[in-house]
């Protein structure tokens, strides 16, 4: 399932970014959101441009009433590590690696707090505790499992800030440790069904490494099964959610609302079942590669095709790609995929030696030595003699 989201930066700032404030503070506010951030004022009016386009992918799935907002919701960024544990000591005499949504009764106190950095772990946090801090602005206590899994679920989704664009993208991080603790092989013994549904904040952080898998993996099931009684369940327990009940109420509901009319056994039958036939990247690329080294071209294609869909960043799929077409004689698409592997960080020196001898296979003696002289000046102990002997071909 993909939602794209399109929001247009124009359209979203209600009020001008407001001028520094004491301390660096830069603030923007857009319909639903206002920031204040340490780092910068673009920064501030990215991010509120950000929280705005995955808000309507959020939305998408709940359907809550954002137009019964009594308030914007309060995000602030701070610029170091070191203000933002100031900052959390302060408040809850402790400290945090990533972000934290800090609830309280009144929605104008409660408030998104982090530090901002330049990797990926600062999106993925971003994004799942601005879904944790928008599910709990409509419905303040709900059930755990419901409230992390769909955090996790949304953790990949992709922010475009030259268009506005905020794209769902799976996450299938989770996958290949939730079958490990199915099958058995990771030796962490899984949560019942049934318990899994009341479990506690206590009772989870005692079980991370098996409740955040588990909770995703029930919410991925509910949603991509293609059985739509089963995916009642969850829109059924969403509809049961009360906004201001307690979380042990708001469980109850959802069991005797969304659970109870549907067999349990069939519910658990069935999400083996849409496991065992998912695959994550790792498990496409590591299936892809036997295939390849079996000579099972067809199947090593199909399965880094299919990597590729989950991921476009890495450059693993691609040269395996590249060598299959080169094995095809297909060379101008083997040269098309060795250069989207060289983007994607593959090693140079083995990638233009590929290029090379794949070049030289087509006849183009000219592009052939530059490539090959490319990976003997990248790596001249690997490359060196092989690469030379296909040079002196050409000569």
């Amino acid at each position: 399932m993909r939602r794209i989201a399109m929001v247009f930066a124009g359209l979203l700032v209600i009020s001008s970014t407001l001028p520094a404030q004491s301390g660096g503070q830069f603030e923007a506010q857009t319909e639903h959101y206002r920031v204040v951030s340490e780092v910068s004022r673009n920064h501030a009016e990215q991010t509120a441009g950000r929280l705005e386009a995955t808000l309507e992918i959020f939305n998408d799935y709940f359907h809550f009433e954002l137009g019964e907002l009594p308030d914007r919701m309060r995000v602030r960024i701070f610029g170091s590590r070191d203000a933002y544990d100031t900052f959390l000591r302060n408040t809850i005499d402790d400290t945090r690696e990533d972000f934290i949504y800090l609830h309280y009764g009144n929605l104008a106190r409660s408030e998104l707090v982090g530090y901002f950095r330049e990797d990926a772990e600062y999106d993925y946090s971003l994004n799942h505790q601005a879904f944790i801090q928008y599910l709990r602005t409509f419905v303040a206590n709900p059930p755990l499992w419901l409230r992390e899994g769909f955090a996790v679920y949304f953790e990949e989704i992709d922010y475009d800030p030259s268009t506005g664009q905020a794209v769902y993208r799976e996450n299938l991080t989770w996958l290949d440790s939730l079958k490990s603790i199915l099958d058995g092989s990771s030796g962490a013994a899984p949560i019942p069904f049934d318990e899994l549904l009341r479990l506690d904040v206590t009772e989870a952080r005692s079980r991370l490494d098996v409740f955040y898998p588990q909770a995703w993996g029930v919410v991925s099931y509910l949603l991509n099964t293609e059985d739509r009684d089963v995916n009642r369940v969850l829109w059924d327990a969403i509809n049961a959610l009360e906004p201001n009940a307690a979380m042990r109420e708001n469980v109850r509901a959802v069991e005797e609302e969304a659970v109870r009319w549907i067999d349990q056994q069939s519910l658990v039958d069935g999400y083996l079942g849409y496991l065992e036939d998912r695959r994550s990247f790792r498990g496409l690329v590591e299936d892809g590669m036997e295939h390849y080294e079996e000579g099972d071209v067809e199947a090593a294609e199909e399965a880094f095709v299919k990597a590729l869909t989950l991921r476009e960043d890495n450059h693993v799929p691609y040269y395996y790609l590249g060598l299959i077409n080169y094995d095809r004689a297909n060379n101008s698409l083997a040269e098309y995929y060795y250069r989207q592997a060289l983007e994607q960080g593959a090693e140079e020196g083995l990638t233009y030696y590929a290029l090379g001898v794949n070049a030289y296979a087509s006849d183009r003696f000219e592009d052939a030595t530059e490539y090959l002289e490319r990976a003997i000046e990248l790596d001249p102990e690997e490359y060196s003699d092989q690469a030379q002997q296909l040079i002196s071909r050409m000569e």
